[in-house]
This record gives structure tokens, sequence and C-alpha cells, in this order.
């Protein structure tokens, strides 16, 4: 994959926290990695209603990152950002040959 079609996104990790008995959700920026991000749309993205989902992004790399399920990624630059809540949030990671693909979903909070 060329540099230049790869976009920089920012890598966040959530941490539990818990405050006074509630516990609190807080995300804190992990690092940066590049991605090919495309919106590959198909029958098995489709809501129950019948509409097609455009929320979900798949997200291709040769780069190996330390990248879980549940993390947030963000497009916006958030490494100077005290708080903040990722744009999307990483739903599935696969490995086709050398390339990881990593299913991202929006993200509006919990």
């Amino acid at each position: 994959m060329l540099l230049r079609d790869l976009t920089k996104v920012y890598i966040s990790r959530a941490e539990e926290i818990n405050n006074h008995g509630e516990p609190e959700k807080t995300w804190k920026f992990i690092s940066t990695a590049h991605f090919n991000l495309q919106q590959d749309v198909n029958e098995l993205d489709r809501k129950s209603s019948g509409e097609v989902d455009y929320s979900i992004y798949k997200a291709r790399t040769q780069q190996i990152y330390d990248i879980q399920k549940g993390d947030g990624i963000s497009l916006t630059d958030i490494s100077e950002m005290e708080e903040f809540v990722p744009e999307y949030r990483v739903i599935d990671i696969n490995q086709i040959g050398s390339t990881y693909v990593y299913r991202l979903e929006q993200y509006n909070g919990d």
C-alpha cells in the first residue's frame, strides 16, 4: 500500500475508573497508525429494517499495530487532548494473507 493512499488515525483505549462507586470510562491516547479506510457495503452490513448501514468502515494495513477489539479510532488529532470520545470503535480484527482488516463502527459513547 502506498503511503499517499493511507489515512493517519489516532488509537485510544478505554480505562474503567471507579469514581465513588460509579464506574466511569475514560479514553487514553495510545499511538498513531496509517490505514487504508474504505466503506465496503455489502448485504451483511444491512440493518434488520433493510437499510444499508453506512457507519461501518474497513481499515486495511500491512503493519502490525497493538490494536484490540473495543479500542477507539479517531480521524482527528487527539494526542494532546485530556478528555475525548473516539469517533469509531474496533469491532472485529481479521488477517487475510499479510493484510490486517479492522472493522470499525461509528461510536457515540456508552
